[in-house]
């Protein structure tokens, strides 16, 4: 069996009593742009840095190509690194920020002025190779970071947070040109955010840490469809979470009665460690806002408005129930003309469109 390109094997890091990162265990091909996502403190920078040699784990192992780097100084690991922060050196201009690497490992100046002239090509910034730091935006900026980390040609890139300190169109904008450059490098790319939109828009797979273990693996269609935790459900793609007053479960498919008495049948379930696999037990059914209607013949969950809000190409409804919870919806603004606050409606879903925790 052929080893995969890149490894990480039970890795544990602890500072004292405290578990950063708790049996993390991913295999990762060539060539695949593979982000880790998760909240603060959820052990997704912590194993990235791993991955650098910045930090030692307590335990577990990193192999690249099938043999263990964990040994291996960080600056021998020709892994390429791309900081939240740009990182450039502010008395180099752009050619020599991007040649740096280049010089410390000894390659030829005819070599070093070529690749250069490519990297900075690659991420479009021909012309600008006389210009100081200083003098660049941020998004140009962090072009030059990310040509100088790519100018090794190294087998993986890790990128920490790198768009997060862009407002927000500058960061779509340098999405797609990082998505465009992945295409055309070929780079094995491990990619951190806490910004589910930037993981869903430039992904191959997103792996989803919570408290220092990944939760789920898979494409961002796979995690937003089928989500396989609460947690997953609720940090990829918008969400309401209704209690129910009554479960049961027949294989695969549950039936709710929410504290209301209205009753929902057909439900996907999704069981957590140690659930029941039959019977009644308590869940949560979550509900996408744009899986949401108005029911006009007065069928379905009775609700009543809170507030509208115009977004331009859409509008969103936030409604409450009757007992108290708060759920909203997202249509065009046609669908939810004469909708007011304080108005009542009732409504309704496909149950295969929303999921049963239990």
């Amino acid at each position: 069996m052929t080893p995969a390109f890149l490894s990480i094997r039970s890795l544990r890091q602890t500072y004292g009593s405290v578990v950063a990162v708790d049996d993390v265990s991913l295999e990762i091909p060539e060539g695949e742009f593979l982000t880790f996502l998760g909240p603060s403190g959820s052990g997704k920078s912590t194993t990235l840095y791993a991955l650098a040699g910045f930090n030692e784990p307590t335990s577990g192992d990193i192999l690249l190509r099938g043999a263990s780097i964990l040994s291996t100084p960080s600056h021998k690991r020709n892994i390429g690194m791309v900081f939240q922060r740009y990182t450039l050196f502010p008395h180099l201009n752009v050619r020599e920020n991007v040649a740096f690497p280049l010089r410390v490992r000894g390659r030829p100046a005819a070599e070093i002025a070529a690749q250069v002239d490519r990297m900075l090509a690659l991420v479009r910034l021909d012309g600008y190779g006389d210009r100081m730091p200083g003098h660049l935006s941020g998004g140009q900026q962090q072009r030059v970071a990310l040509a100088r980390a790519l100018a090794y040609d190294p087998p993986v890139l890790l990128m920490d947070e790198p768009l997060s300190a862009l407002d927000k169109k500058l960061r779509e904008e340098i999405q797609i040109e990082i998505r465009r450059i992945h295409r055309e490098t070929g780079v094995t790319i491990l990619y951190v955010t806490h910004d589910q939109e930037e993981a869903l828009r430039l992904s191959d797979r997103i792996a989803v840490f919570n408290h220092g273990r990944i939760e789920q693996v898979g494409s961002g269609r796979d995690l937003y469809h089928d989500p396989a935790t609460r947690f997953v459900a609720s940090f990829i793609g918008d969400s309401s979470f209704l209690d129910t007053a009554e479960t049961k479960v027949a294989g695969e498919r549950g039936r709710v009665v929410f504290p209301d008495g209205t009753v929902v049948a057909d439900l996907p379930v999704h069981r957590s460690a140690g659930a029941a696999s039959s019977g009644p037990a308590a869940g949560q059914v979550m509900v996408r806002p744009q899986s949401l209607r108005l029911d006009v013949k007065g069928q379905g969950l009775p609700v009543r408005v809170l507030d509208v809000t115009f977004l331009g190409d859409s509008s969103t409804v936030q409604f409450q129930t009757a007992w108290g919870q708060e759920l909203w919806m997202r249509a065009s603004a046609e669908a939810i003309a004469g909708v007011s606050p304080e108005a009542t409606f009732h409504v309704n879903w496909n149950p295969a469109e929303s999921h049963l925790f239990l």
